[in-house]
């Protein structure tokens, strides 16, 4: 094509044709310059359809990410009731005076051990912020992933910090120096019948015999705490199927 261009204009030259041989050689650039555009425009869609494949995939992990950790946060939501409803029941049997040598509050050690702690997955997070946050071309689902792991998750983990402190500094403390240990299992003869898989810490107890004002302050924190960390949690929940909900959207409009 080079070759038959060079010959056309050799041709005009040779004739004396410079008018001609000006325009062809005007036309001829703007020819090379136009090709040179249609080139990069085609450079920059396929540019552009690679970052929205590596957005969608990216979507898809971090969809499947947030459905594993909303499974772990449903297990945290039913223990942050139960810690809610044995701290109140505990409390009302003190109140209306309930408790005393001969009847003990028993109160199941997994209240103490077995605290509710979410594990939230991070890893397609991690990813994107690798790539740069705005790989995520959708403004308000940006926005909301930003939020959910710089401020909802960071909130969820310092109410967990706090509640975990107050249960192994307070209250584990006073429940180890003021009441008794017992155990549902009467039979049991070694470790390996008390601590049996289908009941573990279930069959071990506190047996609290007497109460005084400092329990009553503690369990009042506890419930407090308690109570803003489910709520936390419940937000949490929310927030996360308002994300999937977004992400659906974004990857089924791209295919």
């Amino acid at each position: 094509m080079i070759k038959i261009f060079r010959n056309i204009r050799r041709q005009l030259l040779s004739e004396g044709r410079t008018g001609k041989y000006l325009k062809y050689a005007i036309g001829e650039i703007v020819l090379v310059v136009i090709g040179i555009l249609i080139a990069l425009q085609i450079n920059n869609w396929n540019e552009h359809r690679k970052e929205r494949e590596k957005e969608i995939k990216l979507l898809i992990e971090l969809r499947s990410d947030l459905i594993e950790t909303k499974n772990d946060l449903l297990t945290d939501i039913e223990k942050s009731q139960q810690i809610l409803s044995t701290t109140n029941e505990l409390y009302k049997s003190i109140v209306e005076d309930e408790i005393s040598e001969n009847t003990p509050f028993k109160l199941s050690t997994s209240y103490i051990l077995e605290a509710a702690e979410l594990f939230p997955k991070l890893s397609a997070n991690s990813a994107i912020q690798s790539e740069g946050i705005t790989i995520i071309s959708n403004v308000e689902l940006r926005k909301k992933i930003t939020n959910f792991y710089q401020l909802h998750l960071k909130r969820v983990a310092s109410a967990e910090a706090y509640s975990k402190e107050l249960t192994s500094k307070e209250l584990k403390t006073y429940l180890n120096t003021f009441s008794d240990f017992g155990s549902t299992c009467k039979d049991c003869k070694d470790l390996f019948e008390l601590y049996r898989d289908d009941q573990g810490v279930q069959q071990n107890l506190y047996l609290i015999r007497q109460v005084d004002d400092k329990l009553v302050h503690i369990l009042k924190e506890k419930f407090v705490v308690s109570r803003t960390l489910h709520r936390r949690y419940l937000e949490l929940s929310r927030f996360i199927d308002d994300i999937i909900v977004l992400i659906d959207q974004e990857t089924n409009s791209r295919h």
